[in-house]
């Protein structure tokens, strides 16, 4: 009907084709007859394509015999005019039960509700206003919860038009806390991002050390390493004192003291070793007497 009306065709749904003049007609009567009938047929052919193509193609074949855009109009109204009882416990059972997912924005939630309590007024059971914002508050997800309760206990006319306003406006709302509170957390995120660095300094100092301490050491012990050897050796004996017999010149391991001592002990080792060898092979050793 929207598409009709807005073509200016839609009094052909609701009226015949002209009367066809009397024979006694004058040829005035006649010719308004034939202009009518000429614009009655060009709008009755126009309506009839849009009514037929807006159907299903086999609901179409049902009506498709029909010649008069308003004959289709009525067989319509009384075919699928009379909203049927389980159709009305449906749309009840569905306006009641309808909640609003998270994702879902208030304008498109409280549009469905407003196009099935459309068709319950127009099925002849209409809801009050009051029974719709009922409706509408307890359709709500649960982090409305908060708002439902002051919108309730508030002084507000309950009317969906006040409902709407102030639902917009807490989800405006909403919708300003979570980019401020996204933020912080990447501003948050980006800090301990900066501070990652010193996690390292604070792990030695938590140990009981330095990094940099450790560092420092670790520098001088590579330095040591890299330092050539010294080139002449026998100046560097002549400025320490042998532990052995504390002459200069030398180190205790080449003490020549210490070497004619170590060998006197081996000496001596050689030669209980060589003594004690008689022994065992002597015939009393042996057990022969």
């Amino acid at each position: 009907m929207f598409l009709l009306s807005g073509e200016n065709i839609d009094y052909v749904t609701m009226t015949d084709e002209p009367n066809k003049p009397a024979q006694d007609a004058t040829e005035e009567e006649k010719e308004v007859y034939r202009e009518e009938l000429k614009e009655w047929t060009k709008d009755n052919k126009k309506a009839r394509i849009f009514i037929l193509g807006s159907m299903t193609d086999s609901l179409a074949g049902e009506y498709e015999k029909e010649t008069a855009a308003c004959v289709i109009i009525r067989r319509l109204e009384e075919d699928f005019g009379e909203v049927s009882l389980i159709r009305v416990l449906s749309l009840v059972n569905k306006f009641l039960t309808t909640k609003m997912a998270e994702n879902t924005s208030v304008g498109e939630h409280l549009n469905k509700l407003s196009v099935m309590s459309e068709e319950l007024n127009n099925a002849g059971y209409p809801f009050q206003e009051e029974v719709q914002v009922m409706v509408a508050l307890n359709s709500l997800p649960h982090s409305w919860e908060q708002f439902k309760i002051s919108f309730c206990h508030s002084e507000r006319t309950l009317n969906m038009r006040t409902l709407r306003h102030h639902l917009l406006m807490e989800e405006d709302r909403k919708a300003t806390h979570g980019r401020e509170r996204r933020s912080q957390h990447e501003e948050l995120h980006m800090g301990e991002h900066r501070n990652s660095n010193k996690k390292p300094w604070n792990n030695y100092k938590k140990k009981g050390g330095d990094l940099r301490d450790k560092l420092n050491k670790r520098k001088d012990r590579d330095d040591q390493q890299r330092r050539p050897l010294h080139v002449d050796k026998d100046n560097d004996k002549d400025k320490y004192r042998c532990h052995g017999c504390g002459d200069y010149g030398h180190y205790r391991k080449e003490c020549p003291k210490r070497r004619r001592t170590n060998e006197k002990k081996e000496n001596s080792n050689q030669s209980k070793k060589n003594e004690g060898r008689r022994r065992d092979s002597s015939p009393d050793a042996a057990g022969l007497y």
